[in-house]
Formats: C-alpha cells, sequence, structure tokens
C-alpha cells in the first residue's frame, strides 16, 4: 500500500534531514559537483592541478564531468558510455575538451558482450529514468527489453590509451557490472591505480543482494581505502593518506 499525506511528507523529511546530516560531517574539503541526480563529492583539495578522471556509465547526466573541468581546467575527463541513446546525448552534450570511448567498462578489454537496453517507458517501475541499460539481465530496468552487442573495455587500456598509470577519480554507474568488476580489481589491489573511487551499487534492482555489496566494500577497505561517505547506493571511497 502507497504512503500517502502526513505519512509520507514525513519520511521524505526525514530523508532529507539525514542526507543533509551525513553531509555535514563530510570533511571540508569534499565539495559536491553536478546535480542533485548526478552530481559526486569529490576531495578536491587532493587532486592535483590537472587530474584524470574517468567517468563510466554517463547516461542523460554529464554535470559532473562537466562540473568537473570548471573546477580543473586542463584536466583530462574520459567518459565511457556503451548506450546509443546515451551517447547521443553526450556527443551533443558533452564538453569539447571531454574524450568519449563507446563501450561497456568490464574486467577484460575487446570483449563483444550483449548489453540489454531499457524498456519503453511506459513499461518501467515509477521514478525509473529509462535510460539505463545494463550488461546484467536481471535489472529491472532491462528485463524483457531489446539487446545490442558492445564492445569492452579495461581499466588498464584506458590508461594505456592515455598514457597515465594512475587514476585520480575513478566513477561506476555501471548498472550491476560494478560487482564483477570490483571483485577482480581488489583480488590483487590493482584498485589502488586509482585515488578517489566513487560507486553507485546496484543492489535490489539486480540480482546482486546488500550482501555482495558489503563485502565488495570490505574487499576495497582491505586494499587501503577509506569509506567516506554514503548517499543511498552511492559510495565515496578515498586511499588512506
Amino acid at each position: 500500500m502507497k504512503k500517502k499525506g502526513v505519512a509520507l511528507y514525513w519520511e521524505r523529511l526525514q530523508r532529507s534531514w539525514g542526507r543533509r546530516f551525513r553531509e555535514l560531517m563530510l570533511p571540508k574539503e569534499y565539495q559536491k559537483l553536478g546535480t542533485r541526480y548526478g552530481g559526486w563529492w569529490v576531495n578536491v583539495k587532493s587532486l592535483p592541478s590537472k587530474p584524470l578522471l574517468i567517468d563510466c556509465g554517463l547516461g542523460e547526466d554529464v554535470s559532473f564531468p562537466v562540473e568537473f573541468i570548471k573546477a580543473f581546467p586542463g584536466s583530462k575527463v574520459v567518459g565511457v558510455e556503451p548506450n546509443p541513446r546515451s551517447l547521443n546525448y553526450c556527443y551533443k552534450n558533452c564538453p569539447k575538451s571531454m574524450e568519449i570511448m563507446e563501450g561497456a567498462f568490464w574486467i577484460n578489454n575487446n570483449e563483444t558482450m550483449v548489453f540489454h537496453l531499457p524498456r519503453s517507458s511506459d513499461d518501467l517501475p515509477d521514478g525509473a529514468d529509462g535510460i539505463s541499460g545494463s550488461l546484467h539481465d536481471s535489472h529491472d530496468y532491462v528485463i524483457g527489453g531489446n539487446v545490442i552487442e558492445v564492445s569492452t573495455i579495461d581499466l588498464d587500456s584506458i590508461l594505456l590509451q592515455l598514457k597515465n598509470d594512475q587514476c585520480d577519480v575513478l566513477k561506476l554507474d555501471i548498472e550491476g557490472a560494478e560487482y564483477e568488476i570490483l571483485n577482480q580489481l581488489t583480488k590483487n589491489c590493482k584498485i589502488k591505480k586509482v585515488s578517489q573511487l566513487l560507486v553507485e551499487f546496484h543492489h535490489g534492482v539486480t540480482s546482486h543482494t546488500i550482501a555482495d555489496t558489503n563485502k565488495v566494500v570490505k574487499n576495497i577497505i582491505s586494499c587501503g581505502f577509506d569509506l567516506i561517505h554514503t548517499e543511498g547506493r552511492n559510495y565515496i571511497f578515498h586511499i588512506s593518506r
């Protein structure tokens, strides 16, 4: 049964207060770049003057990389996106200085995989944006939708193309594929090539559970990262200093 009236208002107010309180507890060097929907908290003080951001899963809100470029003129920003609809949006709206790589971020490079497109907007749960496709056929938004084949790219290959050894900020909003990728990157702590890790976990909307998320979080921390902040399913990590 849906909540109505005062009960619904009170629940939303409590969530808003809780979110605001957690934001106030963030270290002062953290700044949110982008919109409320698409923005992310970043430790702006610990970044070099020309940082590298690899943004995986752009969708149709590129406010985060746009604000990142404004905050760090001369930064290198790379977006990774497999969804044709999202790519069309990004080519029209991303800054010219931002490089877009067409493909799905994954554990292997140059692998051909099935990518599940979202169902039509009138066949989605309330609140779903109808944009996010997934490599996972269990994702709530793609069950029964169309599929395409996409090529994959991994972290090492991106860094090799950019001639970089390290990534200053890695953002993952990849609709469930984050579990396999982060489990692989934490096996030998290759994740330490990243300084700040921003992840939207997709427990509850894929076959993955909160227990799966907690296991991945534990693995990331074991590789020398601190969990700085959570905001719903968004988790902010920073390598320990």
